[in-house]
C-alpha cells in the first residue's frame, strides 16, 4: 500500500473513532432516580398541586403582575318580534332560529365573520353565522317576527319594543 492510502486510512479511522466517542457521550442519559432525573412519589405531586392551588394560579387569580383572563360563557336567548339585541365591544352572536335583521344607527355594519361581509342596517341575518361587534356603539339585531334564538358570548343588552 502507498503512503497516501495509509495516511487516508489513518485519518478516516481517527474520524470514525472520534464520532463513536462523541455519539456515546451524547447518548448518555441520567439514571432514573438520580439527582438529574429524580423519581417522585404521588404524595409529592399532590403536595405541589395543592401549593399551586393555594397560590391562586389554577383559579385564574393574577400572580406576579399577570392579568386574569375571563372567558365569557355562551348564553342562549329566546327573543320575540320587535326586540333589539345590542352587542358591546367584542360580543359574539349567532342566530340559531328565527328571523332577524342587522341594526345600526349609522352606516357601520355588523361584521359577519362566517360570510366575510358587513351586514348593513336592515340586512337579513343568516342562520348560524358568527357576528362580532367591534365597538360599543349601539349596533345590534332586530327580531323581525315570531321568536328568534341567539347564542351570545359577551356583554349585551336586550331592548324590548315597548321601551323604544
Amino acid at each position: 500500500m502507498s503512503n497516501k492510502v495509509k495516511l487516508g486510512l489513518g485519518i478516516g479511522a481517527l474520524i470514525l473513532a472520534g464520532s463513536i466517542v462523541t455519539t456515546a457521550m451524547a447518548g448518555e442519559t441520567s439514571e432514573p432516580g438520580s439527582q438529574e432525573d429524580p423519581l417522585v412519589t404521588k404524595s409529592y405531586v399532590d403536595q405541589q398541586i395543592n401549593l399551586l392551588k393555594q397560590s391562586g394560579l389554577p383559579s385564574g387569580q393574577p400572580t406576579d403582575g399577570e392579568e386574569t383572563v375571563k372567558v365569557a360563557q355562551i348564553i342562549v336567548l329566546n327573543l320575540k318580534a320587535g326586540d333589539l339585541l345590542v352587542g358591546n365591544t367584542g360580543t359574539e352572536m349567532i342566530l340559531r332560529a328565527g328571523t332577524a335583521t342587522a341594526y345600526s344607527k349609522d352606516a357601520n355594519g355588523i361584521p359577519d365573520v362566517t360570510g366575510a361581509t358587513d351586514l348593513k342596517n336592515g340586512t337579513k341575518i343568516p342562520l348560524n353565522h358568527q357576528l362580532i361587534y367591534p365597538r360599543n356603539d349601539g349596533r345590534g339585531v332586530k327580531i323581525v317576527s315570531g321568536t328568534a334564538v341567539f347564542m351570545v358570548r359577551g356583554e349585551y343588552e336586550v331592548i324590548s319594543e315597548q321601551k323604544e
